[in-house]
């Protein structure tokens, strides 16, 4: 297991975005390491489901009067596509609305862990599956 570093002491507050659905998980905090761990999340697409790791919430955007809607950091994981789950944990970070995401918990994504794979040599690479997937959702 890869421990990550600890979020800088100004990063935004998870609790003020407006998830769709289920409400966060309250965080845990025991001691000063391991780091508490991030929270995941889901993109629901037509046709895929994006599983990322929160990363901060964009400041600019949780100040009291702002109209933008609320931007978040998220590191990609998974992909689900039916059946297949893929690996994305090598693409880049992105930096991405919040309305769509909902709280993904440990029933769901543990499995999904188990599942995933690099795509094969006839498949799209992760990066441009991710792409793909990020397009889809944009158009709506």
């Amino acid at each position: 297991m890869t421990l990550l570093p600890r979020l800088p002491a100004r990063c935004g507050s998870v609790e003020n975005i407006p998830f769709r659905s289920r409400p966060l998980p309250a965080p845990v905090e025991v001691g000063s390491t391991p780091p508490s761990p991030r929270p995941i999340l889901a993109l629901p697409g037509s046709q895929a489901t994006l599983y990322v790791e929160l990363i901060q919430v964009s400041r600019h955007s949780l100040e009291a009067g702002s109209d933008t809607p609320p931007l978040l950091w998220v590191r990609p994981l998974l992909l689900r596509q039916g059946s297949q789950v893929f690996n994305l944990r090598a693409t880049s970070d992105l930096l991405w609305p919040a309305a769509g995401f909902v709280p993904a918990y440990a029933e769901e994504v543990l499995p999904l862990l188990e599942q995933a794979r690099d795509p094969a040599p006839h498949e799209l690479p992760a990066r441009q599956q991710l792409q793909a997937f990020l397009r889809q959702v944009w158009r709506g």
